[in-house]
């Protein structure tokens, strides 16, 4: 769909700003945030992405020992190694469609480890676990002193977010940390911007420790607009997950349809497949695809995947039947 069109206009009608600083600690929208998630402004810190809070999360806490599970987000396991932090893998199994054991993850959880981090859904294997799931393994962690940032970046593309959201666990758990993102609903990455909530003394923390003026002028912007809760901005995020709960069940009927993929299923904007039934690795498949103008991720980069596995985005429909066509000249 493109960013929103009232986000596009404030850009435009303020590019003189240009010449000014930033709001500092982006103030205006940690207030917006906070009364959009009945929290206190104290509670939140705005981020150039979620991805810097991935790395100042790592910086404050100085973690000796964090814990991971792959496949996901490779950044989990970059900023710990950046601050030092020995990193213990929780490996999820395909035999069980990368769907993580809760019982055996909470047993793995002791006084060793200081920082776990579990992405919801997941990417990029798209499992996806509830609010109420999550709790018992954040008060497991609780009990044994560990942080659990849960990353939600792709949650806001879900029907119905609230079901798995653990923001409602803010006020039970003082070792929660919640990381979001505005860019990948809003179509911005552009402009880099997220948040992370959690109490008040970490938050805090956060925001004393980090690199000044992170969050530009526009960026600020854009998160005033999307916070304001505007009719343009409400009707905009019904209808964005509204066209893409229709193309991901249109791409994934479709994509079941290949007997030689085997494909998961989806929760947020893009697919996992296993492709080692066919005769590509995912590099040669991206290659194949690359040469029609069609972006793929190759997955080989994760760990724990090999070159089997790839993730394809939902787009609109034009596109997604380009690229059935195209796997089927390919794949057959």
């Amino acid at each position: 769909m493109g960013p929103p069109a009232s986000i596009l206009e404030a850009v435009r009608a303020n590019v003189n700003k240009i010449e000014n600083y930033p709001e500092i600690n982006s103030k205006t929208l940690k207030k917006l945030i906070a009364e959009k998630h009945g929290l206190a402004p104290e509670q939140v810190t705005v981020a150039n992405g979620a991805a810097e809070m991935i790395y100042q999360l790592n910086k404050v806490l100085r973690p000796k020992q964090v814990m991971v599970i792959d496949p996901t987000f490779s950044e989990y396991q970059l900023a710990a190694e950046s601050a030092g932090a020995e990193i213990k893998h929780f490996k999820l199994k395909s035999s069980a469609n990368f769907m993580p054991d809760l019982e055996n993850l909470k047993a793995e959880l002791n006084r060793d480890l200081d920082l776990l981090f579990i992405c919801n859904p997941n990417n990029p294997t798209a499992h996806l676990l509830k609010a109420d799931e999550l709790e018992t393994v954040i008060q497991k962690a609780a009990e044994n002193e560990i942080i659990v940032a849960v990353d939600e970046a792709f949650i806001d593309f879900l029907t119905e977010p609230g079901q798995y959201s653990t923001i409602k666990l803010l006020d039970s758990y003082d070792n929660l940390v919640i990381l979001k993102s505005m860019t990948k609903l809003f179509a911005i990455p552009g402009l880099r911007l997220g948040y992370a909530v959690t109490n008040k003394d970490l938050s805090l923390e956060l925001e004393a420790k980090r690199d000044p003026w992170s969050v530009n002028y526009f960026s600020q912007l854009a998160g005033e607009i999307i916070f304001s809760d505007n009719e343009e901005i409400v009707d905009y995020v019904k209808l964005s997950r509204k066209k893409i709960a229709v193309e991901r069940k249109f791409l994934y009927q479709k994509l079941k349809e290949f007997e030689n993929l085997k494909v998961y299923r989806p929760t947020s904007n893009y697919i996992f497949i296993d492709i080692s039934a066919t005769d590509y690795s995912s590099a040669e498949l991206k290659q194949e695809l690359v040469s029609s103008a069609i972006l793929i991720r190759n997955c080989d980069s994760y760990q724990g995947l090999q070159d089997d596995y790839i993730r394809v985005a939902v787009k609109a429909r034009e596109k997604n039947e380009i690229l059935i066509e195209k796997l089927k000249s390919i794949l057959g």
